[in-house]
């Protein structure tokens, strides 16, 4: 195989900037584009903790059984009463 010149090295050289300098424009737009995912991340968890603050204390729904199985057994006697 025969030995490169030093012009095919030379051309060699600058395709390989060529590229560099098309991945170094690449990141560098992945970086602007990551930097406008994190603001956006950081203003939806801003928002998010607001409606948190917002938000009353939550009931849990098995506190509001009991009382509903009761009325409901109070309607059903009720009912009950009236038809005998």
């Amino acid at each position: 195989m025969p030995e490169p010149t030093l012009s095919e090295i030379l051309v060699a050289i600058a395709r390989l900037e060529a590229k560099q300098d098309q991945m170094m424009q690449k990141l560098d737009e992945l970086s602007k584009t990551s930097d406008q995912h994190w603001k956006r991340i950081n203003e939806i968890e801003t928002l998010l903790a607001l409606l948190v603050q917002r938000q009353g204390p939550r009931v849990d729904w098995t506190g509001i059984i009991g009382p509903l199985l009761g009325f409901f057994a109070l309607i059903a006697a009720y009912v009950t009463y009236i038809v005998k």
